[in-house]
């Protein structure tokens, strides 16, 4: 599969960003689930992959979009409550089996959103969607931030992730 231009998404909100358009769902199973966004008049289109099945109101996708001719790799994560300025800068840590990526994070205009850039233990963004499929447990930290650790299950992802992988050789 072609490298990607990395860059990792934090946002926050109960369902993936794309919903402006046509949302098609692929896969699902354990309470994750796989989608599509057909691309629009400019070519943009995603593939994604996430769950929201919480009590909490968290949320995590995993997504692959086409934009400006080339393919992008994001992970978002959010909670339904946050209230974060554009302002805000700091740390994140996404760890699957104990194997951490570490990604910086920038608010956003959107006070529910934070953005950061991918850095860490994957060398690539399939590796890392490689190493979500194989896992068992999925946690994301907050070292700079007064927020306990996020858990998930990724038991039974394997299926989710062939049809988001799929959907992305399509793209």
């Amino acid at each position: 599969m072609r490298a990607f231009l990395l860059a990792v998404l934090i946002l926050a909100g109960a369902v993936p960003a794309a919903t402006a358009q046509t949302t098609i769902p692929l896969a699902a199973t354990n309470g994750w689930e796989a989608y599509q966004v057909p691309p629009n008049q400019n070519g943009s289109g995603l593939c994604g992959m996430g769950t929201s099945a919480n009590s909490r109101g968290r949320f995590i996708w995993i997504k692959i979009e086409r934009l400006r001719g080339q393919l992008h790799g994001f992970v978002q994560v959010g909670q339904d409550n946050w209230n974060v300025a554009d302002t805000v800068r700091g740390r994140l840590h996404v760890a699957i089996d104990g194997r951490v990526a570490e990604l910086a994070y920038a608010g956003t205009n959107r006070g529910t959103t934070i953005e950061a850039s991918y850095r860490g233990a994957f060398s690539n963004f399939i590796n890392f969607v490689e190493s979500f499929a194989a896992g068992y447990r999925m946690e994301i930290r907050f070292p700079d931030d007064d927020v306990a650790p996020w858990t998930a299950d990724l038991r039974g992802t394997r299926a989710v992730t062939n049809a988001f992988v799929a959907c992305a050789r399509r793209l």
